[in-house]
């Protein structure tokens, strides 16, 4: 199973492993909020998306990583490699952090290691990332990574009935060299 680490944090692939780690994520409201989905009800939809995430990795269209920290093998979040295209190099981003380990720095070692990782071995141009309006700090974190806010995507997203205006962000690899 394929292992990044940092001082910090450990990133490795989503397995079954992962369950009570990621229920914890996908059962809580406010969170699933911020990602655009409905809260999971119980564990067997959970393992649904380790599917998902098992046979996209399978796929080559992209790759979900559980992180856990390093000195504790504490569950810290996911993040996520997805809609890989190959032929135009670019894929989009999603990232979530455990709402006991946030304010922590954590999510900016993620993704300083996830951005290394998958900007070397998927050949990526362009990296995207959506954020809903009021998710500020995540607006912060990939800001900190030197993302350009492109933009406001009106209703964007439909969770529960209402519709959330989400910021489109992108890295591209010229941008990286920059910061």
């Amino acid at each position: 199973m394929p292992l990044l680490a940092n001082n910090k944090i450990i990133l490795r692939s989503i397995s079954e492993k992962d369950l009570d780690g990621l229920f914890s994520l996908y059962a809580n409201e406010e969170v699933m909020r911020f990602f655009g989905r409905m809260a999971a009800k119980n564990k067997q939809e959970v393992l649904k998306i380790i599917e998902q995430n098992i046979q996209m990795k399978k796929e080559g269209t992209g790759i979900r990583y559980a992180a856990y920290l390093k000195a504790t093998d504490d569950f810290v979040g996911i993040i996520t490699l997805k809609r890989y295209n190959a032929r135009n190099m670019r894929a989009e981003i999603d990232y979530i952090v455990a709402p006991e380990h946030q304010r922590k720095g954590l999510a900016t070692e993620m993704l300083g290691l996830f951005l290394n990782e998958i900007f070397n071995k998927w050949n990526l141009e362009r990296i995207s990332a959506y954020v809903f309006l009021e998710n500020t700090a995540s607006c912060k974190l990939l800001e900190k990574f030197n993302f350009t806010r492109e933009g406001i995507l009106r209703h964007w997203t439909c969770v529960n009935g209402k519709f959330y205006d989400s910021y489109s962000y992108s890295l591209l690899s010229s941008d990286r060299t920059q910061k």
